[in-house]
């Protein structure tokens, strides 16, 4: 005899088709990385654009912009990027003065999971009097809330602080957007506030030679880029500064009940400079990508939702890997152990686990991998595509590979299907005799029970 349940979800499936009214969500909330991901070229081929690529490139934004404006009510488009505001903001406009018309997320996401800034404005807007979709100043105030219920930072709180600790040494401060090239980002690259210093560094007790000044790069609130003079940890009255802004701004959010992390490196992008990175302590990491889309996926599982991750790079990889957003509560506690320990070795056996590939198998997620030999994510498509929670696009067919992970995750899951709105179902290209076929299948098959 039909379980009564799955009888429900056919109904649901049959009736969704026929036009009745749901009252389940079934939207889809995707978010996709910016460079080699949703912009399939690099920032340094764009003034050097041949016309056969700069036709395709045209063809491709077109076409996104269609499937999006087709689809507005039903997919939320956010992109999740390693870049700042401002360097987003300089492509963008980039694009624009080449003649592109490069269709605008509806929320952008800067430096690898920081502030969230929603569109206060249009893309005709932009396209037609250079107004630009987002602003600096108005970051999702709600994302800076939760974080600091999670963690205690107070990202306002907290620069004043950091000002404090420069100024105490006389540091001349500059805000800025890049650390990267004056020829890229002009006025917004610190290079263009402070040169390139290429002297070689030696010992400890050294001269002072680079310029006093200290860099705080506009990454909104939510973390803090502190670039300092190239031979600061060469000279012993400089290193002396740095080990005591470092004491005094670690000291205030310690004493602030702050969960944090503080970085410490020389930025090969940035000049070599010696660098500080502050951000909230999450799960035990600084916050990244993963943070976002862990959350829309918190959400979809309560509201019938659905979400993708697309990208390229290893600041891909933690977003795009679906154990990430299993619940690991119920498992047994020698599970959670190989869980928090994966190697390579042991990987493979912790994956196809029954329990974990049920937790697997009812995920609202999909992960869209961009090909490419050296990203080092093709091992998560290795592990999870057979799954169906990690799938492959070649560079330039995001839009094919969002069609398709949709397309997927309705026909296996009822539910979803049945609360997408026809235009969704047009839009990704699912037709009415699939559904038909997918629900006669539905009462054929004798592990129904297990959706």
């Amino acid at each position: 005899m039909l379980d009564i349940g799955v009888f429900m979800r056919i109904k649901s499936v049959l009736a969704s088709n026929a036009g009745v009214q749901t009252f389940t969500a079934g939207k889809v909330n995707v978010y996709s990385d910016f460079d080699g991901t949703y912009f399939p070229s690099s920032h340094s081929r764009i003034n050097n654009l041949q016309y056969g690529h700069a036709k395709w490139l045209n063809e491709y934004f077109y076409d996104f912009g269609n499937f999006l404006n087709n689809s507005k009510d039903d997919i939320n488009f956010k992109i999740t990027t390693g870049r700042t505001f401002g360097e987003f903001k300089t492509i963008a406009k980039l694009l624009k003065s080449k003649g592109f018309s490069m269709p605008l997320p509806d929320a952008l996401i800067t430096k690898n999971g920081s502030d969230e800034y929603l569109k206060v404005n249009s893309d005709e807007n932009f396209y037609k009097s250079c107004t630009f979709p987002f602003d600096y100043k108005k970051a999702n105030l709600k994302k800076q809330e939760a974080i600091k219920d999670l963690t205690g930072w107070n990202g306002q709180a907290l620069r004043p602080k950091i000002y404090e600790a420069l100024r105490k040494f006389n540091f001349k401060v500059v805000e800025f957007d890049s650390e990267h090239g004056v020829n890229d980002y002009g006025r917004k690259s610190l290079f263009s506030h402070t040169g390139y210093d290429n002297f070689m560094l030696y010992g400890d007790n050294m001269p002072p030679k680079s310029h006093w000044l200290a860099g705080l790069r506009k990454d909104g609130s939510l973390k803090y880029y502190l670039s300092f003079p190239y031979d600061m940890l060469n000279v012993s009255e400089r290193r002396g500064a740095y080990g005591d802004i470092r004491y005094n701004i670690s000291k205030y959010l310690k004493n602030s009940g702050v969960k944090f992390v503080m970085e410490e490196f020389c930025d090969k992008d940035g000049g070599n400079r010696p660098v500080i990175v502050i951000s909230p302590k999450i799960d035990g990491k600084p916050l990244d990508k993963l943070y976002d889309t862990k959350e829309a996926v918190r959400k979809a599982v309560i509201n019938n939702d659905f979400v993708i991750a697309a990208g390229d790079g290893s600041n891909d990889f933690e977003m795009l890997n679906p154990l990430n957003y299993i619940d690991k509560s119920d498992l047994h506690p020698d599970l959670q152990k190989q869980l928090a320990g994966l190697t390579d070795e042991n990987i493979d056996k912790v994956v196809e686990n029954p329990l974990i590939v049920r937790k697997l198998r009812k995920l609202p997620f999909i992960g869209i991998v961009i090909k490419d030999d050296n990203n080092g994510l093709d091992k998560l498509y290795k592990l999870f595509g057979k799954y169906g929670k990690v799938i492959e696009v070649e560079r330039g067919n995001l839009p094919a590979g969002i069609k398709n992970a949709i397309k997927m995750y309705s026909m296996s899951k009822p539910e979803f299907l049945s609360s997408m709105s026809q235009n969704l179902k047009v839009a990704v290209g699912i037709m009415q005799d699939e559904i038909w076929k997918y629900a006669i299948k539905l009462l054929q098959w004798n592990s129904i029970t297990k959706f």
